[in-house]
């Protein structure tokens, strides 16, 4: 299970996420940092920056998202992982739509893999019948809906040989969960804000090599 952290632009951390071989999940508003440090990347994804405007209480910024895809993402050095398509937190079939408007929008630049956001209340069957337009699932949404629904999202995906991302995993429990449920990857910012964020990331890594 590959594990995203949210931006940091510490020496210190980035060393570590090398030695550990995580990622980062960037955004449109943290995409800040230099490929050619002595840290380089291992791998990362982009996320859309909705959640980020929903959470400062903005609208999505579309321009920094499009400025992002055409103008940055070409002289990058390091290609994404996967780009989250631009979602409404918490929206239902209206954020479904949303994505599926972007999509078409998006579709062309085939050299990258087009992630769909899973929202509270969208149901099962309606992203069913869309799973060959996406490259693979990211499980967004309130934690209790993610937990809920988590498992069934990762099924739906593999059903279809396509990976399933579950964000704002960062917590002890949380991390075991998308383990057992056989998530492909996660992401959480709390991994790189607190200053023992690592923790129960390196704990449920322990306790799943134990219990193999």
């Amino acid at each position: 299970m590959k594990v995203y952290c949210g931006s940091t632009a510490g020496v210190k951390t980035l060393s570590y996420l090398k030695e550990k071989n995580y990622g980062l999940m960037l955004n449109p508003s943290s995409w800040k940092y230099s490929q050619n440090s002595a840290f380089p990347w291992q791998y990362w994804a982009l996320d859309n920056g909705a959640y980020k405007s929903y959470t400062d209480g903005v609208d999505f910024d579309k321009t920094k998202f499009l400025k992002t895809i055409y103008e940055k993402l070409p002289k990058s050095k390091m290609s994404p992982d996967f780009i989250v398509v631009p979602d409404k937190v918490g929206a239902g079939i209206e954020s479904l739509r949303f994505s599926l408007a972007w999509h078409s929008r998006l579709k062309y630049m085939k050299e990258y893999n087009w992630y769909l956001a899973v929202q509270d209340d969208m149901e099962f069957d309606d992203v069913r019948k869309v799973m060959a337009d996406f490259d693979g699932i990211f499980v967004g949404g309130t934690v209790k809906w993610k937990v809920k629904t988590g498992e069934y999202w990762v099924k739906l995906a593999h059903k279809y040989n396509k990976p399933c991302h579950i964000g704002r995993v960062g917590t002890f429990k949380r991390v075991l969960w998308a383990k057992r449920i056989k998530a492909d990857s996660i992401d959480s910012t709390n991994f790189v804000r607190n200053p023992n964020g690592f923790r129960p990331l390196e704990s449920a890594k322990v306790q799943t090599m134990l219990e193999a």
